[in-house]
């Protein structure tokens, strides 16, 4: 290669790779969100036969997985019958997930089978 092109070819490369690599961290930048959900059951065979078996389902469009769920053993204090917690990439995707036609239609299963404290994904 010519001298008179080595500085430009080098700013060209320099350039690209500072492109990469602001994509990259403005990608990393994005925080995680993550559904809290305190439940208790009342009506438990409804509740596992026609609400908890479908969740899972809705949540792998959006990349949704389960922290924790199911009972808990308290150390201190009262304990939830249930506790969630749901992560997610980000708010976006929570907020995704949360308001999609699939899980709107297992809303009323749970809100008949259980009573809840919800944590919205951007607060959690």
């Amino acid at each position: 290669m010519k001298p008179h092109y080595a500085l430009p070819a080098t700013l060209v490369v320099g350039l690209a790779i500072g492109a990469v690599l602001t994509t990259a961290l403005r990608a990393q930048s994005t925080p995680p969100a993550y559904v809290v959900a305190e439940v208790a059951v009342q009506d438990a065979d409804a509740f596992t036969r026609d609400y908890a078996p479908r969740v899972a389902g809705t949540l792998q469009p959006y990349g949704g997985r389960f922290l924790t769920s199911g009972k808990l053993t308290a150390l201190e204090g009262n304990v939830p019958q249930r506790f969630v917690i749901i992560a997610f990439d980000s708010v976006e995707t929570a907020r995704g997930w949360y308001d999609s036609p699939t899980y709107q239609a297992l809303v009323p299963i749970r809100q008949k089978t259980a009573s809840h404290r919800r944590r919205p994904p951007e607060i959690a």
